[in-house]
């Protein structure tokens, strides 16, 4: 393949090729969740919450409370794990991840700490028990559980965790607990992983190896492909990424859900082994394509990016298919900053040609791309103004700002 039609195979595999609808449904919401398999979540405003934003560069302008609906009323489309970093996933994602939580349990959390593991393990219980009542935020939890152990301070401007907030990711991690909204200051509100959606199972607390018969596996399940136990969850996380991606690499894959690369090796060894996946040189790159991937002859593409957009999320990537080097630039100290703050590619055709450092001021009623970049040899100031004002419609302001330039919406 050239790299030009890895690139439409890509496009397309994540949605984005496919022309804007002119009204957004809730069905259009769920295809493009069911093609993106994830939506990553993360605390940085500067537009829009971040997993608004994929569906918006798919679809345009949509009824962000639809979505919520989506995520956060019974039936749930997505509900949240640490899929890759914080996201949105399908509840019957969730449940590989859950049912392989023993890989957790051995990254501790402090619940084997020779001298304070027993309390940790205790504290787990009482938050259990404390949310056996109602989903709660952790600082509410810490209301009402008590607890000898020492509170951690790490110095760290940003994750400085209380001891209960610890026991709660843990239990997140393992599966045992979920999280069935976020408050206004988008803090997570835990609960238990039933009362959250009941096709997500209630898994027990398990502290033993991964083959423990607490883990609640069934041992009866059928296995795909000869692949047995935890693996098998690996493998058809492996399928949902190669699939989700279209063309990649083994790299690709196993970053799309944060997964160990000798496990995802495997799987992949088995996805070509059955033809779903198949072996292709792109360009001097040994890459993989999805079987059922399409390789549209051209794509009319044009949208920003959310810096967490399954596209662009992982970096590399898109550095040898697009050959665009991205960094968001949010904890690059100011003087440092080449593009921006808040920077967003911006996909135009088959390739990413610039990007802008995006700002929603919503005191003044503005959409700030306080500085544009374009790629060597390219510039598109039309079609940037046409998707700025599109998305500053969409986000309920009045107008555009661009450079300093003042363009208010007709």
């Amino acid at each position: 393949m050239t790299r030009a039609a890895a690139r439409r195979t890509a496009i397309a595999a994540t949605g984005l090729d496919r022309p804007r609808p002119a009204k957004v449904t809730a069905r259009h919401l769920k295809n493009v969740f069911a093609t993106m398999g994830l939506t990553q979540i993360d605390s940085v405003a500067r537009v829009v919450r971040s997993h608004y934003l994929p569906f918006y560069s798919r679809l345009g302008p949509y009824r962000r409370e639809t979505l919520d609906r989506l995520f956060y009323s019974s039936p749930r489309m997505g509900v949240e794990y640490w899929a890759h970093a914080a996201a949105f996933v399908p509840p019957q994602t969730w449940k590989h991840f859950a049912r392989a939580h023993s890989e957790w349990w051995r990254n501790d959390f402090g619940q084997r700490h020779p001298e304070t593991g027993e309390e940790f393990r205790n504290l787990q219980t009482r938050v259990l028990t404390a949310l056996s009542t109602r989903p709660m935020t952790a600082r509410e939890v810490a209301e009402v559980v008590d607890h000898d152990l020492p509170e951690i301070h790490r110095g760290h401007w940003g994750w400085n965790p209380s001891q209960v907030k610890v026991a709660l990711e843990a239990l997140f991690a393992g599966g045992v607990i979920s999280a069935s909204g976020r408050n206004d200051h988008f803090e997570r509100i835990y609960a238990l992983a039933r009362d959250v959606s009941p096709e997500l199972p209630q898994l027990p607390l398990n502290y033993g190896p991964p083959d423990d018969p607490r883990l609640g596996l069934d041992p009866n399940a059928e296995l795909p492909r000869g692949i047995s136990g935890v693996e098998n969850n690996v493998f058809e996380l492996t399928r949902i990424a190669a699939r989700a991606l279209g063309i990649s690499r083994p790299e690709d894959i196993a970053d799309y859900f944060r997964q160990r690369r000798a496990p995802t090796d495997a799987a992949i060894t088995e996805l070509i082994a059955s033809g779903e996946l198949r072996e292709v040189d792109v360009e001097g790159v040994a890459a993989l394509k999805w079987h059922e991937a399409r390789t549209p002859r051209t794509v009319n593409a044009r949208a920003l990016l959310a810096p967490f957009d399954p596209l662009v999320f992982y970096r590399p990537r898109i550095e040898w298919l697009f050959d665009f080097h991205y960094r968001i630039e949010i904890y690059t100290p100011a003087a440092k900053r080449v593009h921006g703050y808040y920077v967003t590619p911006f996909l135009l055709g088959d390739r990413l040609v610039g990007r802008a450092d995006l700002h929603r001021d919503r005191a003044a009623g503005i959409l700030r791309a306080h500085r544009v970049t374009w790629e060597p040899g390219e510039e598109h100031t039309t079609e940037l103004a046409e998707e700025l004002t599109t998305m500053a419609e969409w986000l309920g302001l009045t107008a555009v700002d661009r450079e300093g330039t003042h363009l208010p919406l007709s």
